[in-house]
């Protein structure tokens, strides 16, 4: 389970960028990068050292089954690709992304977006992860008033990288997106001046 911020663009491109000018696509994600970097750091710096409730922390060698709050996961767990993503299930591929990968940083990020989970109880028999069954039927809504608040961007709502987002009010995508810009214009002129070389 991992939470994401995608910017999408014209994936088919950057290969080819890749294949025939590994040097301009080299220096293209040098670029994306510096624009992505102070968004995942200033999302690493959301994240509290500890727990932000009681029952929430132990072991930190495991995530479990509902993994227990562990800083050092969540942290390690946000980054960026610079690189194009594979065609998803809905024919879309991102040119780069912010990702927040551990299922315990994706569980704080984003809990309370529809709600607490509906209850069921300890003695119900149902495996999903999309129910409670603790013995406190208001568990879920405890657990969701204990963290952050939600915060809103353009790309969704959430606590680290989405609040992180908010927070660069669209100089981060921009950054990115100008550097794809001015990479694909001179991947296109060296194309037509018959400047390509195929990468070894």
């Amino acid at each position: 389970m991992a939470v994401k911020i995608e910017i999408r663009g014209n994936a088919d491109l950057r290969k080819a960028m890749r294949r025939f000018t590994p040097d301009l696509e080299k220096s293209l994600k040098k670029e994306i990068g510096a624009a992505l970097r102070p968004v995942v750091n200033q999302a690493k710096g959301f994240v509290p050292a500890t727990s932000p409730m009681s029952g929430w922390a132990g072991r930190s060698f495991s995530e479990g089954k509902f993994p227990t709050y562990n800083a050092g996961t969540i942290i390690k767990g946000i980054t960026y690709k610079t690189t194009p993503s594979a065609i998803n299930e809905n024919g879309f591929s991102s040119m780069a992304s912010i990702q927040n990968n551990s299922r315990v940083g994706a569980i704080f990020e984003s809990a309370g977006r529809i709600g607490p989970q509906p209850w069921v109880g300890p003695k119900a028999g149902s495996n999903s992860n999309k129910v409670s069954k603790s013995n406190n039927r208001n568990a879920g809504q405890q657990f969701i008033d204990n963290l952050p608040p939600l915060v809103s961007s353009l790309k969704g709502r959430g606590r680290l990288i989405y609040r992180a987002w908010a927070n660069s009010q669209g100089k981060a995508e921009g950054a990115t997106m100008k550097a794809i810009d001015i990479a694909l214009t001179q991947f296109r002129k060296n194309a037509a001046q018959g400047k390509l070389g195929k990468a070894a």
